[in-house]
């Protein structure tokens, strides 16, 4: 009996599309039953059920461990079963279910692929044809006929590579990649994935060249791989990968050199186009600055997308190696990111191009990068010397040095072994690595450190020798198997080494020694040490002869040494030999190696006036300049309104200038020569004439820096009121803190609260009638700063009224007033007039737009001088007769900071503004020492009021700060510029006590020397004008006491009771001159005087009496302090010390020394510039 059996269409087709879902979700298992089904119930699909049954067993065979691959090989041959069979069905079906056809003839190429046939595989492919649509109305598996679509594509591309047809197999990717079907099941997203894996690499590995075209056709699969990922949900039930599939941490990692590669060549995104079609431009490409700036994020958000998902399969897939070990994929990857950080924190790339938080938030990316890839790896050099490059750019010091020292045990350790194995050690830097790595450590240390790092850098350098002189092997395959061949392959650390590598070696000892020379208190070893300074940089100089850094050092120790003749001949070799380098100056667009030469066209103009060549010194001055060509190159444009928006301005590339890409150090350089202008200025026409150019240095400072008062200090908690006794860190003004009261007393400008945070100043009262200052009114600009009004004086009576004429013609001449017209028919062949027209970095603009514009004006000036201009008097409108044109002084526009492949350190907020403010003090004592040698004691003090109140706030900045303030942390300087706050104390001090002296008020002069030395005890000023004036009270000259009763001169007398209390520059001069010692005598008549014998000469007394014993302590103290500076490294070339203490022996009667004392001062003024070295150099011995 048989029964007969109908087959159900309706069966048929629920388990045709249950096999499609098995088949696209690759449940291999489940497939060979429902393929059953199917034939049961749809016995008219036979092919399809044959690929299906056939596409199981191959994928089985196929996802075997590599590990037994001679039984996958077995299995893979033992398909040869499946061949006839789907040839068969194939003709079978062709006509009828062509949809089913094409799935066995995929499956059959797919066969034979596997059994590495690829010209049988292309024949089934060109036999199968295009794929015909499928029918609609018959149910068909659609979702694996998509998956065999891509399968077909894959095969056939791979088999034209074995093949070698590079043509077609080329073709064949561009084509799979130009559209693909994406990620609607796990075999479509699995085969996508194949193909396109296929292609990227493919495209890597055949790419002809790596110019634009090539890489954009490299690019175009990677940006396939990138958009299949982005779009590609995750799926849980993910296999592992099979020995088909490539390792997709490979092709990330192969997208992210491609991507490296295009970022290193200079190239930038072109514009969005439609499809496929994609093209990489130069950098000198004609794109406007929308277009550039939207390219550039592109292209930055892409790289940052890539790199963070190889990374993170990087990590996931790496296990924590062994001792023996070194994780090197993870170390070259760690090379590779901070290689691209290196060129987008470059000058290529502004904070714009790199999004939201610019530059900072790419260095703090590669920071948590270089940490988390720390953990994958065991002591790893590379790592830890990235470690160290990174937090040094951030202005971490502190961080980047324990990073080194890690760095420097380990290598030091590593190169020890390697001396006694013969053997060098796994994973760790070569010796030219570790020495390039070591000397910016000593560079870093010396650049922007405090006596504290000089000791450090001289620890560092004793290394360094001793690894110079170390033995290493030669090979990385040397053995001590053989005696012979260790002795062959054994050499010394110096012989390997490059000849740069040398050169930074023995360029880091001298700085090294040089900088310790001037910090050291046995001064029996300065000589020493300037020499041994000296013999190192003549052999960087040997090693390396055009290095403008070893040429910048070699010039400024043997300026310390006095023989400028050779540091004149060396600054002159080294600028010939860079004008020969770099052509025409406007031919590099950041001027790279113009910038360094700023330091040495100063120091040449220095060693100039040394040689009394003072007309030539201001020419150099002019050249340092001028090698820029136009001054727009320097200073930049600006645009002649103010109603522009700042931040459409900021990215105009016409309103940038190279000192926008300048440090710190390189601004205060420009500042330092165009003082230098002004000294050799006053110098051939006269203190009158030079007063008038402070208009223009102030400025310049606002052009360089901006208004200091608008750095941000992030704060720890607000201040309660604008006069609270907390100072707040946002970046409020001094006047916001102390109110708009400006008592002339420090004492009482001060709060019982401001006490217990602050030392007390014990300050001398001074005049107690001085007008107060307006209230000022910050107003907020566009990048959230303050802005302060702009810098005016309005001369006024007594009574407050106008005064219609001034009583100093210099008093109109501060900062941003208008300029008297007098002056430029008087200036010497320095043409500093011309100078200050030609190179002016802003046009000028009436300063009433910067006074009345609330909101969003560009323009920031520096503070008000307020006590020569009533309240409520302000400056006439635009456009008024009396309202003389001021310079545009808006911020900068933002731009990148360096041109090194390594960035230079970005100071942090609070050393970035208190170096800002140390050269503004600098800058307004400069100006205040002019006022004084051209007898406005009026100007002179406002200067110096301004220069009290700033050092106030940053001290007040610093009590504010969350470590809190001590005594150490206010007379340390620490890391960063500029000086310390007690310091600049001593500095603002040391000045006022120079302006009473010319006043002829001795005895406030020597409290306000007092003041100085009690800020820091070594200041050379304050000691060797205070040990004269305490010279003049031994020689009765001056009272042990003032006077009850002293007769004052009046202050606007040009004599003086000293002859020599006004110092004219007959001979070069500083603005902190001390006072000479010739005084008149300040005796009163009432005054009771010795007794004297009948001869006329005074009684010797058997014991002193007290007031004898007054004198010849002021005496001693004279001496010990003078003594005290020779023997320091901030007066031991001190000719105005050697002076004092010359006095001092003679004094004593102790004329030998007093004529030794008095030879050297000979010497030391034969060789001495017109400004001391160390005053005029911002970083030291180093660029």
């Amino acid at each position: 009996m048989s029964v007969h059996w109908t087959p159900n269409a309706e069966k048929g087709a629920r388990y045709l599309g249950l096999l499609d879902q098995a088949l696209c979700n690759g449940q291999w298992n489940d497939v060979p039953e429902l393929a059953r089904k199917v034939e049961k119930h749809a016995p008219q699909r036979k092919c399809l059920t044959l690929a299906a049954r056939a596409e199981s067993q191959v994928a089985n065979a196929s996802h075997r461990p590599t590990s037994a691959s001679s039984a996958a090989s077995t299995s893979i041959h033992g398909l040869s079963e499946l061949l006839p069979r789907l040839t068969e069905a194939i003709s079978t079906a062709q006509q009828s279910f062509p949809d089913d056809s094409f799935i066995a003839s995929t499956c059959l190429a797919q066969i034979y692929w596997l059994q590495v046939a690829p010209q049988d595989a292309l024949i089934v492919l060109e036999r199968s044809g295009p794929k015909a649509p499928a029918s609609k109305s018959a149910a068909g598996a659609l979702g694996w006929l998509e998956v065999c679509e891509v399968k077909c594509a894959f095969i056939r591309a791979s088999c034209l590579d074995t093949l070698e047809r590079k043509s077609e197999a080329r073709e064949a990717y561009q084509d799979a990649t130009s559209h693909t079907p994406g990620y609607r099941s796990l075999e479509l997203r699995r085969w996508t994935e194949r193909l396109l894996a296929r292609a990227c690499m493919y495209s890597v590995k055949k790419m002809p060249s790596p110019s634009a075209g090539d890489l954009a056709e490299a690019y175009s699969p990677f940006r396939a791989w990138g958009e299949f990922w982005q779009r590609a949900p995750t799926h849980q039930g993910v296999t592992a990968p099979s020995r088909l599939d490539l390792p997709r941490r490979q092709v990330w990692k192969a997208y992210y050199d491609l991507l490296s590669s295009i970022l290193q060549h200079g190239l930038i995104y072109g514009p969005e186009q439609k499809g496929f079609s994609f093209s990489f431009l130069p950098l000198s490409s004609a794109l406007s600055e929308t277009e550039r700036v939207a390219a550039r994020q592109r292209q930055r958000a892409e790289l940052h997308r890539v790199e963070s998902a190889y990374e993170s399969l990087l990590l996931e897939e790496t296990k924590f190696p062994k001792a023996s070990q070194a994780n090197t994929e993870v170390e070259e990857w760690a090379d590779q990111v901070v290689t691209n950080w290196g060129l987008f924190t470059g000058p290529d790339w502004s904070d714009a191009d790199l999004g939201k938080g610019g530059k900072q938030s790419v260095s703090r990316g590669v920071l948590e990068i270089l940490y988390r890839a720390a953990t994958k790896t065991f002591h790893s050099t590379p790592i830890l010397r990235h470690l160290f490059t990174l937090h040094a750019a951030l202005g971490e010091f502190d961080l980047a040095m324990h990073a080194f020292d890690s760095y420097m045990e380990i290598v030091d350790k590593g190169k020890a072994r390697a001396e006694k194995t013969g053997k060098h050690e796994i994973g760790f830097d070569d010796d030219d690595t570790a020495m390039l790595a070591t000397t910016e450590a000593i560079k870093l240390l010396c650049r922007y450190g405090d006596r504290e790092q000089a000791e450090k850098a001289n620890e560092i350098s004793a290394i360094v020798q001793k690894w110079l002189s170390q033995k290493r092997p030669s090979t990385s395959d040397s053995t001590l198997t053989n005696g012979d061949v260790v002795e062959r392959s054994i050499q010394s650390t110096e012989s390997a080494l490059r000849p740069a590598t040398l050169a930074a070696a023995y360029r880091a000892l001298g700085l090294t020694q040089a900088r310790w020379a001037s910090l050291t208190y046995e001064s029996s070893t300065r000589s020493s040490l300037l020499a041994e300074a000296n013999n190192n940089l003549r052999r960087a100089q040997k090693f390396e002869p055009n290095n403008t850094e070893t040429a910048y050092a070699l010039a400024a120790v043997l300026g310390e040494m006095r023989d400028v003749g050779a540091a004149l001949q060396v600054i002159r070799i080294a600028l010939d030999d860079s004008v020969m380098l770099n052509g025409d100056a406007a031919a590099d667009q950041h001027h790279e190696r113009e910038r360094p030469l700023l330091a040495l066209w100063h120091m040449l103009a220095l060693c100039l006036t040394a040689q009394d060549q003072f007309e030539t010194a201001a020419q150099i001055c002019d050249a340092a300049y001028s090698q820029f060509g136009n001054s727009e190159v320097l200073f930049g444009s600006r645009s002649q309104g103010l109603t522009v928006d700042a931040e459409k301005e900021a990215l105009s590339p016409n309103t940038r200038g190279i000192v926008d890409q300048m440090d710190g150090f390189e601004k205060e350089s420009i500042i330092q020569i165009r003082m230098t202008q002004i000294i050799l200025f006053e110098l051939m026409e006269g203190p009158d004439a030079a007063v008038d150019l402070t208009d223009s240095l102030l400025g310049l400072y606002s052009r360089l820096y901006g208004n200091p008062e608008h750095v941000a200090i992030q704060a720890a908690r607000p201040p309660a009121t604008s006069a609270s006794a907390t100072p707040s860190r946002l970046g409020g003004t001094l006047r916001s803190i102390t109110g708009s009261i400006r008592p002339r007393s420090l004492r009482s400008r001060r709060s019982s609260t401001e006490q217990a945070t602050l030392r007390q100043r014990s300050i001398a009262s001074q005049d107690e009638n001085a007008p107060s200052s307006p209230p000022q009114r910050l107003q907020p600009t566009t990048n959230g700063q303050t802005l302060g009004p702009p810098i005016s004086i309005t001369v006024t009576n007594e009574d407050g009224s106008p005064a219609g004429k001034p009583h100093h013609r210099h008093h109109l001449h501060l900062p941003f007033h208008g300029r008297h017209k007098g002056v430029d028919s008087t200036r010497s062949a320095t043409s500093i007039a011309e100078h200050d027209e030609n190179q002016s970095p802003a046009p000028q603009v009436p300063a009433t737009a910067a006074a009345a514009s609330a909101d969003g004006s560009p323009e920031q000036s520096l503070d008000n001088i307020a006590h020569q201009r009533s309240p409520d008097q302000w400056p006439p409108p635009a456009g008024h007769h009396d309202r003389p044109p001021v310079q545009d002084l808006r911020l900068p526009a933002p731009h990148p900071a360096s041109a090194s492949p390594v960035p230079d350190p970005r100071l942090l907020p609070l050393h970035e503004r208190r170096h800002k403010v140390g050269v503004l003090i600098k800058t307004w004592l400069f100006v205040a020492g002019l006022y004084i040698r051209a007898d406005s004691s009026d100007d002179a003090e406002n200067a110096l009021e301004h220069a009290l109140k700033l050092v106030e706030g940053l001290e007040k900045e610093l009590a504010a700060c969350e470590d809190g303030i001590n005594a150490r942390r206010l007379f340390e300087k620490g890391w960063g510029g500029g000086k310390s706050i007690d310091d600049l104390w001593a500095d603002v001090w040391s000045t006022k006590a120079f302006l009473a002296s010319s006043c002829e008020r001795p005895f406030e002069a020597i409290s306000d020397y007092e003041q100085a030395l009690a800020y820091s005890p070594d200041h050379a000023a304050g000691i060797i004008g205070l040990a004269n004036l305490l010279l003049d009270q031994y020689e009765e000259k001056l009272p042990l006491e003032e006077p009850l009763n002293p007769v004052h001169p009046q202050a606007s007398t040009s004599g003086s009771l000293i002859g020599e209390a006004k110092p004219t520059l007959t001979r070069p001069n500083t603005a902190t001159s001390t006072i000479p010692s010739h005084r008149g005598s300040y005796i009163s008549d009432s005054r009771p005087s010795q007794p004297e014998a009948e001869d006329g000469r005074k009684k010797r007394r058997p014991d002193p009496t007290p007031a004898e014993l007054n004198r010849l302590a002021a005496r001693d103290r004279a001496y010990m302090l003078l003594s005290n500076l020779t023997k320091l490294g901030s007066g031991w070339d001190n000719s105005e010390a050697w002076l004092a203490l010359a006095r001092a022996h003679e004094l004593s009667k102790e004329v030998s020394k007093a004529k030794e004392a008095l030879w050297w001062v000979v010497e030391l003024e034969n060789n001495k510039p017109l400004r001391a070295w160390r005053d005029v150099l911002p970083g030291g011995y180093t660029l």
